[in-house]
């Protein structure tokens, strides 16, 4: 059975070569209102209650720079990358934020 470590601090990473995240630009307001992404006071406004009746585990893959990337934005936020991961499927799942993967034909 594993034991449960008390003092593990998520937000320390180690600061090794190849943990560096090479940020991209910023979007502009206008590309994150077309994606669906709240304004920062809408996001302030947004209440995410947490109702877990039922847990379910996936595992995921992903490239190296997009999990780099995550932990960075995870970090700003001050939450563990999972929890942000998991915030963001919800927020997706539920419809709450909306995606543009795909541009229309001309």
């Amino acid at each position: 059975m594993k034991t449960r470590n008390e003092d593990v601090i998520y937000t320390d990473e180690p600061r090794e070569e190849g943990w560096d995240y090479e940020a991209s630009r910023a979007l502009s307001p206008r590309e994150q209102a077309r994606m669906g992404l709240p304004t920062p006071e809408e996001a302030r406004g947004i209440l995410l209650v947490r109702k877990v009746p039922k847990v379910a585990r996936i595992n995921i893959r992903l490239a190296q720079s997009t999990l780099e990337g995550l932990k960075a934005r995870a970090e700003e936020a001050g939450m563990p990358y999972q929890t942000l991961a998991a915030s963001v499927l919800h927020l997706v799942a539920s419809g709450r934020l909306r995606l543009d993967l795909v541009s229309p034909k001309k």
